[in-house]
């Protein structure tokens, strides 16, 4: 009888580690599977394609956040030369991206975020839907795993690597977009020549900043477009050609 005890519990052990594997893999499978849907919004669809020729001509990219790494390596499958600087917070996409781009010296690594000071902040992170993890809590991350990430602020990284000017800016930081847009001076706007920028209104505070940053923005840039999403009005990208400084 202690036998079949034993049995049962050897029995129950190996169900339960049946259902950890199971639920690793659908959210492995789910991952590939969303991975696999950026990299069609990227190379195929090309999403960025309005600015492929800024980007083909560029000498300094920074690609901040969030189509993993696919944003980086469709810049460098038209443009070579260019020094991108690749900014990814979180350790585990890090690490892919580093082993990614181990043979490429003009790809700086950045295991940061870009932000309103030198801080570390909790992330809030999405494991099936990665672009969907943020600073903030919203309806699009409504699952959420907490990682303590590390941010710097634009204007020390410039600094620290002694950039005078970036040639094509990319940044989606998922609803972070107000405080770091209204935190630049004159000495990081000038920095800039092109920048796209992913915006979310998610609720009317947000829809009232971004009326005095745009106005920033047009100031600032010869040509300012409004590139529409298909699956969200609330979520657009802002595209900036030309900083009239330069």
């Amino acid at each position: 009888m202690h036998n079949y005890k034993y049995i049962f519990k050897i029995i129950e052990i190996l169900c339960d580690n049946c259902i950890i594997i199971t639920m690793d893999n659908k959210v492995n499978n789910q991952k590939l599977k969303y991975e696999k849907a950026l990299g069609y919004e990227i190379f195929e669809k090309e999403e960025y394609g309005f600015a492929k020729e800024k980007i083909r001509t560029a000498e300094c990219i920074f690609d901040v956040w969030w189509h993993i790494w696919l944003f980086s390596q469709w810049c460098r499958s038209f443009n070579s030369k260019a020094k991108i600087h690749y900014f990814e917070p979180v350790k585990q996409f890090y690490d892919v991206a580093e082993d990614k781009f181990c043979d490429d010296e003009n790809i700086i690594l950045n295991n940061f975020w870009v932000g309103v000071e030198y801080s570390q902040w909790i992330m809030l992170i999405n494991e099936k839907m990665i672009m969907q993890s943020s600073k903030y809590p919203s309806f699009l991350n409504p699952k959420w795993k907490e990682c303590a990430v590390k941010f710097i602020s634009l204007k020390e990284y410039l600094k620290s690597r002694n950039i005078g000017k970036i040639d094509v800016l990319k940044m989606d930081i998922e609803w972070m977009e107000f405080e770091v847009l209204s935190s630049w001076t004159d000495y990081e706007w000038q920095k800039i020549d092109n920048m796209v920028v992913e915006i979310h209104l998610l609720n009317e505070k947000m829809k009232s900043e971004w009326n005095q940053i745009f106005l920033n923005i047009k100031s600032r840039f010869r040509s300012v477009k409004i590139i529409t999403s298909w699956y969200r009005d609330e979520i657009f990208l802002i595209w900036a050609e030309d900083n009239l400084y330069w």
